[in-house]
């Protein structure tokens, strides 16, 4: 069974778009061999399409996801702000 996760995200703007996709960008070569991991960014919106066969492309949206809540806080912490939640 292959299974494919397209996650959208739209930043404010084109500037904060290109440093998520800079702290997103795959730090290993390793991974399953299965595993196919696309990412596109077009003005101040990313894509990311992955698949695989298994659970794996569930994996890594997850760990894709909760990369994104990270630079959020991040982000949030650096201009003086709380994160809601």
């Amino acid at each position: 069974m292959r299974v494919s996760v397209t996650l959208l995200a739209a930043c404010s703007s084109a500037a904060t778009a290109v440093r998520l996709a800079d702290v997103l960008a795959p730090d290993n070569e390793g991974g399953p061999r299965s595993l196919k991991f696309r990412g596109h960014r077009k003005g101040r919106s990313l894509r990311f399409d992955i698949e695989s066969d298994g659970v794996s492309s569930l994996a890594t949206a997850l760990a894709v996801l909760n990369d994104v809540a990270l630079f959020q806080e991040v982000s949030l912490l650096s201009l003086g702000s709380k994160p809601e939640g």
